[in-house]
């Protein structure tokens, strides 16, 4: 197992998760006796797979960190997703520009599997890195979600447009609400990063710009992008 083939995976769900996903090679499991005995249906049911039963101390210093839960999965590296892999039925994408913190990814592939969106557009440039963190804020929803890493996010959305998508940006600047959007639109929604918004290039290529219309102050200007992400989807989601 090298490095760069393995990907590390702790805490519960995100584990149990990855362990009943198909499409995984898992190599290794270790777990605590607590997490063997409340999961035992799960785990007679696994084979070929090797197996180690230690204290949480142990796990602590293998993986250096105390939020496991007490399990850490070893498996192959998912195959690659393209976007040429987004379905025909699918009427809903969330595209992130430069997006960096790895909880608040998570925290966007576990709502949009919530609000049945598929796919999660990233480029590869000035972003996150798939990291066992993002995958345990993910709670599960990183086995169900496709994320597609890109090159330029311009020409994903001149792909997309030729594929029916409208493009929109959330842009605290525009005029326009959320609730102005058309209903019967398949649409890629763009999120920026957490301190610089949408690029502008990136910008100027969406269809519409809108906005979520909340109570600006000195001490709250705008919304966490996690929470922004989670507003839009549910508000599309509504209509």
């Amino acid at each position: 197992m090298s490095a760069n083939e393995t990907q590390i995976i702790f805490g519960l769900h995100s584990s149990v998760a990855a362990i009943l996903n198909k499409n995984r090679n898992i190599k290794k499991i270790i777990m605590t006796e607590e997490v063997l005995k409340k999961n035992k249906e799960l785990f007679e049911n696994i084979e070929n797979v090797e197996r180690q039963i230690v204290d949480r101390k142990k796990i602590d210093s293998l993986i250096g960190e105390k939020v496991h839960q007490g399990i850490v999965v070893y498996s192959d590296k998912l195959p690659k997703k393209v976007i040429s892999d987004i379905k025909n039925h699918e009427d809903l994408v969330i595209i992130l520009d430069s997006l960096n913190d790895p909880q608040n990814v998570g925290s966007i592939i576990r709502t949009a599997y919530a609000f049945d969106v598929q796919t999660i557009i990233y480029s590869k440039h000035n972003s996150f890195e798939i990291s066992p963190f993002l995958i345990k804020s993910a709670s599960g929803a990183f086995e169900k979600v496709k994320l597609v890493e890109v090159t330029n996010l311009n020409k994903a959305i001149e792909f997309l447009k030729k594929n029916n998508f409208w493009i929109v940006g959330l842009d605290s600047k525009s005029d326009n609400e959320i609730t102005t959007l058309p209903n019967d639109l398949k649409k890629a929604i763009v999120l920026g990063s957490e301190n610089k918004g949408i690029k502008k290039l990136l910008l100027d290529n969406c269809d519409f710009k809108v906005k979520i219309n909340i109570t600006k102050s000195s001490l709250i200007d705008s919304l966490n992008v996690s929470n922004a992400a989670a507003i839009t989807m549910f508000e599309l989601r509504k209509k």
